[in-house]
């Protein structure tokens, strides 16, 4: 338990960025549509729209974040901010001693299904939620859930709100859709089906927790059916139709039945895992988990079924595109892996960056990031971050020069 707990407090301290495909972006849509014949169908007030997506890489390093124009290559802006600790498609989540501020990047995609709008304004602070020990940030359907270890809170934020607070000047964030506490521990919660699953405060607050708890909109407590519990539970990730919390037998996966009530099932690791995960990462409905021991599982949240990777090396880092048709994972020595999603082979590898955290301890480690045509790998040693071809061999395309000594990255704006 003891060696599990510091391992946590290692991962709870590294960037897990778990959260690039998250959300549906279901406020950016009804943002995007407007009832007045006069205004053009997808206008939203104080955007641009344009033809393609407009991506932007987010890299963390000496100066704050920087946002890089991936069209163009060009330096959007530099943001004096705390260190780059989550994200989703559209929105940077950072937190440091004062609390946790959100980022609007500027640049989002709306689905309409049968086809997409595509959108690029000024980057903005939203504002900062000042409490106790931040840590987790979990983007989930149109909502954005914030939890703080020191006294357990949890502020659940509509995006909608978080898109109106990026256009004015205040500091702080707007009041919360959804708060409550669940006591002081490391904990995490997700917003899921008009809901927020949240860890349960342990008996002992230095432990990991071992059980969820589902909260309504107003913050009360209701019911969870199936399984609630599962030992020394670390970090969670949503997809479209699951919640799903990495513990020590396995994951577990809260899903929403027809009559919308919520379950809990554990899926157990596969037999090959080598260890434990400590955070998952998410596309569309892909989930990667990395095994602390070596490998990593990708696993199908519906299907409840695993497949199998095997590394030379613990993977650092891994990232899922938004639409699950590619996987890049990162290991302790820097060697890159390009795997195909549907089979679990590796289709190429080579070394991408330097060994993790360098020679000197508690430096920054190099992070991979996604969209769905290339991958981004961070290189704190060398000072760049690299695009590369996953499809070609893992072929490098262009290299950026950013911020020093880029660490935490992300890809936002797609899907």
């Amino acid at each position: 338990m003891k060696r599990q707990y510091a391992a946590a407090l290692i991962c709870a301290s590294a960037l897990t960025l778990n959260l690039a495909a998250c959300s549906s972006d279901d406020a950016e849509d009804s943002a995007a549509t407007t009832g007045a014949s006069a205004t053009p169908h997808g206008y939203v007030e104080g955007a641009e729209e344009a033809k393609e997506p407009q991506l932007r890489l987010a890299v963390s390093g000496d100066d704050g974040i920087t946002l890089v124009d991936l069209l163009t290559g060009e330096t959007v802006t530099d943001i004096d901010a705390p260190p780059l600790h989550g994200a989703d498609k559209r929105y940077l989540f950072t937190t440091d001693d004062d609390g946790a501020t959100v980022i609007d990047s500027g640049v989002w995609t709306v689905d309409h299904g049968d086809h997409s709008h595509y959108y690029r304004s000024d980057p903005a602070v939203a504002g900062t939620a000042s409490g106790e020990k931040p840590g987790h940030a979990v983007s989930a359907d149109s909502r954005v859930s914030l939890f703080f270890d020191g006294d357990g809170a949890v502020r659940t934020y509509d995006r909608s709100a978080l898109e109106d607070a990026a256009k004015d000047d205040e500091d702080a964030l707007p009041d919360p859709a959804t708060e409550f506490s669940v006591g002081g521990h490391h904990g995490v919660a997700v917003p899921f089906e008009d809901h927020v699953i949240s860890t349960l405060a342990p008996e002992d607050a230095e432990e990991l927790p071992d059980t969820l708890g589902v909260f309504d909109e107003s913050g009360e407590k209701v019911e969870l059916a199936g399984e609630a519990s599962c030992p020394d539970i670390h970090g969670a990730v949503a997809t479209r139709d699951a919640a799903l919390f990495p513990c020590a037998d396995g994951v577990l996966a809260v899903t929403a039945g027809d009559d919308d009530a919520l379950s809990g099932e554990l899926i157990a690791y596969p037999a090959e895992a080598s260890g434990r995960t400590w955070s998952l990462t998410a596309g569309r409905s892909l989930v990667a988990a990395a095994f602390e021991d070596g490998g990593l599982g990708l696993l199908d949240p519906a299907e409840g079924t695993w497949t199998s990777v095997a590394t030379d090396a613990p993977v650092t880092s891994v990232a899922v595109s938004p639409d699950n048709k590619l996987v890049l994972a990162l290991d302790e020595d820097g060697t890159g892996y390009a795997i195909d999603p549907a089979t679990g082979a590796v289709t190429a590898s080579k070394k991408l960056a330097g060994s993790s955290g360098g020679d000197e301890e508690g430096a920054p480690a190099p992070s991979v990031a996604l969209s769905s045509e290339r991958g981004y790998v961070s290189d704190p040693e060398a000072g760049t971050v690299t695009e590369f071809d996953v499809r070609d061999g893992l072929r490098e395309t262009r290299s950026f020069d950013v911020n020093g000594h880029p660490a935490a990255i992300a890809v936002v704006g797609g899907k």
